[in-house]
């Protein structure tokens, strides 16, 4: 069984618009991001940890593309 993430009907006024941001900026809301919003202070901290890292400097290129090489390989994506 799966958990389904929350629609944007479910949430309230500061999710909804959180929702369109992402529609507005990725084309839609990814799943995770849905399934992180049950627990909003989880979803904030996910939120603020991407961008912290996606920051310019705050990781090496070479260290970045490493982690993303590693991560890909340990969940069988092709990179």
């Amino acid at each position: 069984m799966r958990i389904a993430g929350i629609e944007d009907e479910q949430g309230g006024l500061l999710l909804r618009m959180f929702f369109r941001f992402m529609r507005l900026r990725l084309g839609g809301v990814p799943l995770p991001l849905r399934i992180y919003a049950y627990c909003p202070s989880i979803m904030w901290s996910f939120l603020r940890l991407v961008r912290v890292i996606r920051r310019k400097g705050a990781l090496p290129p070479r260290l970045k593309g490493l982690a993303m090489y590693w991560t890909a390989r340990t969940v069988e994506c092709s990179f």
